[in-house]
């Protein structure tokens, strides 16, 4: 029984009894789950994914994901989107924010991306989170370019501040080194090829290549630091439907095709046609064969995480991924984890009480309980018996808010709209 944004109860159907009001919706032969969380997301990402407040936000709900970790964005926009739909003003998932993301400079001077603070010094980055801090974040997030000396630095800080750090295993630092730093989420299995390998001095000198990475790996030295990653519990969000997408990124999918009603010709032809163009030089240096055998390898290494006891959790990095696409993606993550080992119960937990645990949530998220939050999804098959089943989604309640079937197809229809709307 659902009483305004929280179950109320949990009962028997002969033993129920609703009020006199209330609206009975009869799922004998349905399947209830908690709302599913993607733990990484971009949702308001500078100006390269217009329409995130019609598009993004109701496309997580269309799929049933009513929680979202946003790893990167714009705190102004992410908060009063938050309000928002707290208020019931706009469709969207709760959200955890780390507002723009700490990294370095390209080479040319650049930032890789929107939505980022640059942090040249250690002084840049205490600075960078202090500001951070005062402006309200739920975590902080680093990327690929920050110095080793900032990166330190700034988790440091993150610490005295009592914000969690997440995010890349930085070019220039070790797999060892982040998790000694306290670092409490890796994304995209980021650092761990590279700490396997005999030669993890030329990675991180950037002398390395995929077949050197591919051809160094060291069973002693996996072992080794997959016992530390469980022993210290570093969060792993492998990202797997991203890193797919990325591998063959020159191979057709006509999977992507029904999903381009919901794709805005900006995202498409703009920023996903920028990044495209800046990967391919890099793909295709290296052998369709040999991309493949590097993705045989994530799932491995995923499956070898998940039995030695790291913990993981479902992300996706929509948008920015090209065509990993808010809310459908994550149900394609939770078939990659199965894919990789995982039982179907193992692949829910990573987007429902995993992410409850990891955010310090699970008294009021990440079950079908009493007292918990009404994120819940209502599907017409059993995913225990086929991941697959996640998708069959019968309605949605977030935050109580009931969108049935009816409601879905229409929010669907709507971002449809909104998408040829937007150049």
């Amino acid at each position: 029984m659902i009483a305004g944004d929280r179950i109320a109860s949990v009962s028997d159907a002969a033993k129920a009894q609703p009020p006199k009001n209330a609206r009975v919706i009869d799922a004998t032969g349905q399947y209830l789950i908690p709302g599913l969380w993607d733990m990484h997301v971009h949702s308001a990402f500078g100006d390269w994914f217009p329409g995130g407040r019609d598009i993004i936000l109701p496309l997580f709900i269309a799929n049933g994901v009513t929680g979202v970790r946003d790893m990167g964005g714009d705190v102004p926009v992410l908060f009063g989107w938050r309000k928002e739909i707290a208020n019931g003003q706009i469709i969207g998932p709760r959200m955890v924010v780390s507002g723009p993301m700490l990294d370095g400079y390209l080479p040319d001077g650049k930032l890789r991306f929107p939505s980022s603070i640059p942090v040249t010094t250690p002084a840049d980055a205490i600075a960078a989170v202090d500001l951070l801090k005062k402006q309200g974040v739920d975590f902080i997030k680093v990327q690929s370019e920050i110095s080793r000396e900032a990166y330190l630095a700034a988790a440091a800080e993150a610490h005295k501040q009592g914000l969690p750090i997440v995010g890349h295993v930085p070019d220039k630092v070790r797999m060892r080194e982040v998790v000694e730093a306290g670092q409490k989420s890796v994304e995209h299995l980021m650092g761990i090829f590279e700490g396997c390998s005999t030669e993890e001095d030329k990675f991180i000198k950037g002398e390395g290549n995929l077949k050197l990475l591919l051809s160094t790996q060291d069973k002693q030295r996996c072992d080794a630091l997959i016992k530390l990653l469980a022993q210290r519990q570093t969060w792993q969000v492998p990202t797997l439907a991203w890193q797919r997408g990325g591998e063959f990124l020159d191979q057709p999918d006509p999977k992507r095709q029904p999903l381009d009603k919901y794709v805005p010709p900006y995202w498409r032809d703009v920023t996903w046609r920028r990044f495209t163009d800046e990967m391919m030089p890099d793909l295709l240096r290296d052998p369709l064969a040999l991309r493949q055998e590097y993705f045989a390898r994530n799932l491995q290494i995923v499956g070898a995480l998940h039995h030695a006891g790291v913990p993981f959790m479902a992300g996706t990095d929509s948008a920015p991924g090209v065509y990993i696409m808010p809310g459908f993606s994550l149900h394609d993550e939770l078939a990659n984890f199965v894919e990789a080992g995982f039982t179907p119960m193992e692949s829910l937990q990573t987007a429902t009480s995993n992410p409850a645990k990891f955010l310090g949530i699970e008294a009021s998220s990440g079950a079908v309980e009493s007292g918990k939050i009404a994120d819940l999804v209502l599907l017409t098959a059993n995913p225990l018996e086929d991941i697959g089943n996640t998708h069959k989604i019968r309605a949605v309640l977030a935050r109580g808010r009931l969108y049935d079937r009816a409601a879905l197809d229409q929010i669907l229809q709507q971002v449809e709209a909104a998408a040829k709307r937007r150049k």
